[in-house]
């Protein structure tokens, strides 16, 4: 089975946890068709065959042919030692590998977690090698909080790694250890480089799982609201209390979700120029699209430069919120309070007056997809989806090449 990225479809205390939960919602993540663009812009529906474009657009949010594994590895970080750094891998697996294997449990605290119907745990890793791509989660965030984008991107034949950012987790926040803003905007891309670091060192090492599984010239970075931020800065560079962040270089395409820019000047973004997607939703008031969206389209220099707005989205609508809250409900082990504290909780992704979150899942899966498979794949399967030809209708997509 090939390794290139495809579409082919194959087979404590009740207050405690309030308290927590409250991190989890209120910090956790900070984290129709277009009209006709002038100039280098194209707008939906502009350049080829909107049947062709459909097509493409719903392969691409399809599961892909692998099964999917999953590890856990710890990191340190180069500058400070003390500041460990855990990460989840995910990776394709072949079909007829995971027999006698268990899935894997996402598992925040006992009782806030849940079991994924799609990773098996330290399944063994398809032959490879695979475009790498790293995951940064928002501010009071966690690593697997978007397994609806990692754990599909890998079935996709992507290897997925999300770094915990130490000192910007939801843990840290209920535990009082955060990391002042200024330092946490430094040390987050860095993380990311880190983790680069330390995947393409597992492929590197005869005697790991992961040995020769990793292509470094294919690699990628997405992330959502703070990591938003990470995943720009990280093709940027950034600066801080602790001196200047060069660019990593090795790094060939950006997929932004909610970005917050507040901290990335025009100047700094115009350095941009790794080719860069960038995904939002209408209803997001926590990084809203105007101011931080238009940064990125108004100031990034990349090309191409994806433009998706997603109408009816709101800010943890690019999350596992929704699903985290349905299966805490669901345990019966779990006390109502906490159960109905989630509830009020999440209305800002499970809400009625927000677009169904599974939709907004779905739609992000498929553009992140088909913007990455084309990219670090190096292929044009995707070229009607990423010149916007035929958006669904509540997607408002332009690009500039």
């Amino acid at each position: 089975m090939s390794s290139t990225p495809t579409t082919v479809s194959a087979s404590g205390h009740a207050k405690a946890i309030r308290t927590l939960l409250g991190v989890l919602s209120s910090v956790l993540f900070l984290g129709g068709l277009a009209a006709c663009g002038s100039g280098d812009e194209q707008a939906a529906s502009s350049t080829t065959d909107p049947a062709s474009a459909a097509g493409n657009l719903v392969q691409a949010g399809e599961s892909g042919p692998w099964e999917v594994g999953v590890r856990t590895i710890e990191i340190t970080d180069a500058q400070n030692p003390e500041r460990r750094l855990p990460v989840d891998v995910w990776y394709p697996v072949e079909a007829d590998a995971t027999e006698g294997l268990k899935r894997h449990e996402y598992s925040f605290i006992p009782g806030l977690g849940y079991t994924s119907e799609v990773s098996w745990d330290e399944a063994p890793a398809a032959s490879g090698p695979f475009p790498l791509v790293i995951y940064s989660h928002g501010s009071g965030g966690f690593r697997w909080v978007s397994t609806f984008l990692t754990e599909f991107l890998a079935s996709k034949g992507f290897v997925v790694a999300a770094v915990d950012h130490t000192g910007n987790t939801a843990l840290d926040e209920f535990t009082g250890q955060s990391l002042p803003e200024a330092e946490v905007a430094q040390v987050r891309p860095r993380d990311v480089s880190s983790t680069i670091d330390a995947v393409l060192a597992l492929s590197a090492d005869s005697a790991d799982p992961l040995a020769g599984r990793i292509n470094a010239d294919q690699i990628g970075v997405t992330g959502h609201s703070f990591g938003g931020y990470a995943t720009l800065a990280v093709a940027g560079g950034a600066s801080g209390p602790q001196g200047g962040l060069a660019a990593d270089s090795r790094v060939k395409a950006l997929v932004a979700l909610a970005p917050y820019t507040s901290l990335i000047s025009e100047d700094q973004m115009a350095s941009i120029t790794v080719p860069l997607m960038v995904i939002s939703g209408t209803l997001d008031t926590t990084t809203p699209i105007d101011p931080q969206t238009e940064l990125v389209w108004s100031s990034a220099g990349s090309r191409p430069l994806v433009r998706v707005d997603i109408t009816g989205a709101a800010h943890n609508s690019f999350t596992d919120l929704c699903q985290l809250r349905i299966a805490v409900g669901q345990r019966p082990d779990v006390p109502e309070a906490i159960s109905a504290e989630l509830e009020r909780q999440s209305g800002q992704a499970c809400g009625a007056e927000v677009l169904d979150y599974l939709e907004v899942q779905r739609i992000t899966r498929s553009y992140a997809a088909a913007f990455l498979i084309d990219e670090l794949g190096g292929s044009s399967q995707f070229a009607g989806v990423l010149d916007c030809g035929d958006a669904p209708p509540t997607v408002q997509c332009r690009v500039r090449n």
